[in-house]
């Protein structure tokens, strides 16, 4: 191989590589009592679960990478997951699970990055 087919195939490697960072995996875990929130492979839904039978509601507060301030709520009980709406193009950048609590702040974990 000479030089100007090194050249090219390293150009066209470069190239591919930096076309597919954004769809790149950025697993996300996020856990607060008994929510506990998710967004794995390609981001492109958010899950959350609720793994206490205490009867408070548990959901996930998100953003994505062109819109911020989405929340998923889990209202159907203990042992039960809930998903957003997928959306690999305009895909989840942070999330953090959080717990209701009647008459007190929520209970939520710290933000997870993708």
């Amino acid at each position: 191989m000479n030089l100007k087919q090194k050249i090219a195939v390293l150009t066209l490697t470069g190239a591919a590589l930096f076309t597919a960072t954004p769809a790149m995996a950025g697993d996300m875990y996020a856990k607060s009592g008994g929510a506990v929130a998710w967004s794995y492979g390609t981001n492109g839904s958010v899950a959350v679960s609720d793994t206490q039978a205490d009867g408070d509601e548990t959901y996930a507060n998100y953003d994505r990478r062109y819109n911020t301030g989405y929340e998923l709520r889990n209202k159907s009980g203990a042992g039960t997951t809930v998903y957003s709406s997928a959306d690999t193009t305009n895909y989840v950048t942070r999330l953090r699970a959080c717990q209701e609590v009647d008459f007190l702040p929520d209970n939520c974990s710290s933000y997870s990055y993708r």
